[in-house]
C-alpha cells in the first residue's frame, strides 16, 4: 500500500512539474528583441536615460525599434524597458555602447561599463563610443543611403587602417584600460549631422571620466606611440622664404607602411627622463613643392624636414598631456619597469607629471606616388 500512494504521489509531481515547464521555457528566436545598440544620457546624479535599438526582421526593408526610460541603474533599465516591448528583451546581440558627452564628462562611464562587463549574456566583443549631444539623438537619428543603425553603428567602429587614430575599444580593451596602473583610456567621439555619424576626434579619459580630446592627427602619433605598426597616412605643408620675401608652400602626404617604437626611461625616479625612438617606413604617395626630388640633397632635406615636424608635433602633444596629467601614450609603463617598490598608479603619475621626453624620429621613404 505504501509503494502504491508513493508511486501516485511521484506521478502527479511529475505532471504538475511538466505543466509549469511549458510556461517558463524559454522564448523562441522569433519572440525575442535582440538589443543591438544602447544609449546613455545625462539626466542627473542619481538617473540615466536609458535608450535602446532594436532591429526588426523583414523582408522587404530592414527596420529598427527604439525604445527609452529613465532608471538609476542599468539592471533597473532594463526592467523598465521590458515592459514596453511586445517581445522578450535580450542582451545576447548587443554590440554597441554610446555615452553622451555631457555624462562622460558628468558622471563618467565606469558604473555602467562594469555592470554589463559582469553580466555573462553581454559578449566582450561590444564597442564603445561618446557622442556629441545626446546618445538618443543618435540612435533615432534617419541616415540616407545607410543600413538600419544597428549595422551602421557596428562597421562604424570596427578598427581599420584609415580610422587607427583611436584605440576603438571594445567593453573588454575599456574594462583593462580603466584598470591599469600605467595608462589612461581613449575612445573614438562621434558627431552626427545630414544624416551621417562620423568619427571626428578621440575622446580623452581619466580612469572613467571624459577630461577632453585630441585630434586624429594626435591621435595617430598616441597609436604609433603605442605600438601599432600601421597608421593611416598623414599630410604635412611647409612654408618656406622664396625670392622678394614670398612665402612658397610645401605639400607632403606620406602613407606609413610600417611604424616601430621602442620607449624607455632612464631609471632615475628624481629626474627621470623617457626616451622615445620612433621609426617609420612609408610610401611619398603626394608631394607639390619646388624640390627635385630625383637630387640626393634635395630629397634628404626633405626627409629631415618630415623628421623635425613629427618630432615637434609630438613634443607639444606630450607636454600637454603631462600638464593634464593623463597618459594615453601607456609611457608610465617604461618608468615602472625600472621602478622598485610598490608601484601604484598615483606613484607613476607623479613620476610622469616630472619626466623629461627625449623623443627620435627616424622616417624612411621606400616608394613614390604622384609627384609635382
Amino acid at each position: 500500500m505504501k509503494r502504491a500512494s508513493r508511486f501516485i504521489v511521484t506521478v502527479i509531481l511529475l505532471l504538475s512539474l511538466s505543466g509549469c515547464g511549458s510556461e517558463l521555457e524559454r522564448p523562441a528566436l522569433e519572440d525575442m528583441a535582440m538589443i543591438g545598440v544602447m544609449g546613455f544620457d545625462y539626466v542627473d546624479r542619481e538617473k540615466i536615460d536609458v535608450t535602446v535599438s532594436v532591429p526588426v526582421p523583414s523582408k522587404n526593408k530592414e527596420s529598427t525599434q527604439v525604445y527609452s526610460t529613465f532608471a538609476s541603474m542599468t539592471s533597473e533599465g532594463m526592467l523598465n524597458l521590458a515592459t514596453k516591448a511586445e517581445r522578450t528583451m535580450s542582451l545576447s546581440q548587443l554590440r554597441v555602447i554610446l555615452f553622451s558627452e555631457e555624462y562622460a564628462r558628468k558622471v563618467g562611464i565606469g558604473k555602467v561599463i562594469l555592470d554589463l562587463y559582469r553580466n555573462p549574456i553581454v559578449g566582450e566583443n561590444v564597442y564603445i563610443a561618446v557622442v556629441q549631444g545626446k546618445a538618443k539623438d543618435v540612435i533615432k537619428g534617419t541616415y540616407n543611403h545607410r543600413p538600419e543603425i544597428n549595422t551602421y553603428l557596428n562597421s562604424l567602429l570596427r578598427p581599420r587602417v584609415e580610422t587607427a587614430f583611436s584605440s576603438f575599444a571594445t567593453i573588454h580593451d575599456f574594462v583593462f584600460m580603466m584598470t591599469s596602473n600605467t595608462m589612461d583610456p581613449n575612445l573614438p567621439y562621434l558627431i552626427h549631422s545630414d544624416g551621417d555619424i562620423q568619427i571626428t576626434k578621440v575622446a580623452l579619459f581619466r580612469v572613467d571620466k571624459m577630461i577632453g580630446m585630441y585630434s586624429q592627427r594626435e591621435g595617430k602619433l598616441v597609436q604609433g606611440f603605442l605600438g601599432r605598426k600601421r597608421l593611416p597616412r598623414m599630410s604635412f605643408e611647409f612654408k618656406h622664404e622664396a625670392k622678394a620675401g614670398k612665402k612658397q608652400t610645401e605639400k607632403v602626404v606620406f602613407d606609413f607602411v610600417r611604424a616601430k617604437t621602442k620607449v624607455r626611461s632612464n631609471g632615475n625616479m628624481k629626474k627621470p627622463v623617457i626616451h622615445i625612438d620612433l621609426r617609420v617606413r612609408g610610401m611619398l604617395v603626394g608631394y607639390s613643392g619646388s624640390k627635385d626630388l630625383e637630387k640626393r640633397a634635395q630629397f634628404r632635406t626633405m626627409v629631415q624636414e618630415l623628421e623635425k615636424r613629427i618630432k615637434k608635433e609630438s613634443m607639444e602633444m606630450l607636454v600637454r598631456f603631462q600638464k593634464q596629467g593623463v597618459d594615453p601614450a601607456q609611457l608610465e609603463e617604461s618608468i615602472r619597469q625600472k621602478y622598485v617598490g610598490k608601484w601604484t598608479r598615483e606613484t607613476g603619475l607623479a613620476l610622469y607629471k616630472k619626466a623629461k621626453f627625449n623623443v627620435k624620429v627616424h622616417v624612411d621613404i621606400v616608394g613614390f606616388g604622384t609627384l609635382k
